[in-house]
């Protein structure tokens, strides 16, 4: 009991005595090379020479885990304390008014307070450069490197050890008005490592380990002041490394459309609604053709602040003989600022995972069907934040996490209470 005890206080204390101020995050989506260079020169807040420093510190899930493996709760699951660490530097490096190149280092310790298996460095490194030619042409690329121990997506129940490491160039041409369109190439190498827990192995590297590479043109126009509406149009190789897993080799056609709001303000987020066709190379396997979403808002209104999200995919599975599932996720949440220190938070994530092949499957009778899966994931978040200067503020949250299944062995439920540092309160 001391120990646990002592364990809490330490990571609570170490969570409260790192406080940087970081810049506001950016979507993940292409931005005008004048508006970027504008951002860095207006933002920078320290200065190394001619680098230009962005520091932040992200201090995540500092609390209680009550499923560290998402058991069934007739397994009796394993809980244990946990604190997320997460230093990140962001370097930029402008030459005149031509050349961006910019460098950001993420090192990441998750820990946990018994189980040794789970504590581990996370490592993202990413550097990046643009480079404007003739007033109007933007070459760009970078270099992505993740290696983290996660749940990759919602099918995972024992997080797993991935690396990505990804090649990216673009060339855009852009004019007076910030319209911009251009071509993006994308190589990126996935690959995963076995989880072996409680006498299960899942041999996760034969199954999922996989190259993709994308091509695909963007074509963004500006209809007010900072936001725009954009076209995506892109297609995607699929190559699976181990020869067992090749039948799984794929392709995909797909398209969005919407609009991206600004960064700051009163509402910021994006619309993203589009098509997409995966369609895999062997012919008697099933394909996924219909609609995908990537959109969130967030809108601020007096002492309210609301939240939505959409997002709906295929992707790839490791479950028997399906290459994919469909994932559908809707999130709603509302803040109400009691003061102008306190806000209390509530969200609610619903998410539905369809499969499209029938898979025969034991009942708890001990007779054996044949279905095809689908799940149904709800989540209810409920806590209050704290102001301790500007938007910096710390934060206290519940969070009851369930996954409904029609396959019987499939059903697991978690509970977390924890804590976190925010820098947008």
């Amino acid at each position: 009991m001391k120990k646990t005890c002592f364990g809490v206080c330490l990571i609570l204390g170490i969570g409260f005595f790192f406080v940087f101020f970081p810049e506001d995050g950016e979507a993940q989506s292409y931005r005008t090379f004048d508006y970027e260079r504008e951002q860095i020169l207006e933002q920078t807040r320290w200065m190394i020479g001619p680098f230009r420093i962005f520091p932040q510190f992200r201090l995540t899930n500092i609390g209680y885990d009550g499923n560290v493996y998402y058991g069934r709760e007739g397994d009796e699951p394993v809980t244990d304390y946990t604190a997320t660490f997460s230093p990140e530097v962001t370097a930029y490096l402008l030459f005149r008014d031509y050349f961006i190149f910019s460098f950001t280092e993420n090192p990441e310790y998750v820990y946990y307070l018994e189980e040794a298996r789970e504590r581990r460095w996370n490592h993202n490194f990413s550097p990046e450069f643009k480079w404007l030619l003739l007033s109007r042409i933007v070459l760009g690329g970078s270099y992505s490197y993740q290696n983290r121990r996660h749940r990759a997506t919602s099918e995972f129940d024992v997080r797993a050890n991935e690396l990505r490491k990804a090649y990216r160039g673009s060339v855009f041409y852009e004019t007076p008005r910030q319209t911009s369109f251009g071509f993006n190439y994308r190589k990126e190498d996935i690959s995963y490592e076995d989880v072996d827990y409680g006498g299960e192995e899942i041999y996760l590297s034969r199954i999922l380990n996989r190259q993709e590479t994308t091509y695909e043109g963007e074509v963004y126009y500006q209809v007010f002041s900072q936001s725009f509406f954009f076209i995506n149009g892109g297609y995607t190789e699929y190559e699976f490394e181990h020869v067992d897993a090749q039948w799984r080799d794929s392709y995909s056609r797909q398209v969005y459309t919407g609009l991206r709001f600004p960064l700051l303000g009163r509402i910021n987020g994006q619309i993203s609604i589009g098509y997409k066709e995966l369609i895999p190379r062997e012919e008697d396997v099933t394909g996924f053709s219909g609609l995908v979403g990537d959109s969130w808002i967030d809108y601020r209104m007096r002492r309210f602040r609301l939240r939505g999200e959409y997002r709906r995919d295929c992707r790839f599975s490791y479950w028997t003989n399906n290459v994919y599932y469909v994932e559908d996720r809707y999130v709603g949440g509302i803040s109400f600022y009691m003061t102008r220190f306190l806000r209390l938070d509530y969200t609610y994530n619903y998410g539905e995972g369809h499969y499209p092949e029938k898979e025969l499957v034991r009942k708890p009778d001990g007779t054996y069907e044949e279905l095809k899966r689908e799940d149904i994931y709800t989540t209810h978040t409920l806590g209050f934040a704290v102001r301790l200067i500007e938007n910096t503020g710390i934060g206290v949250n519940v969070s009851w996490w369930e996954r409904d299944s029609n396959v019987p062995y499939a059903d697991r439920d978690r509970m977390f209470i924890g804590g976190y540092l925010t820098y947008d309160f």
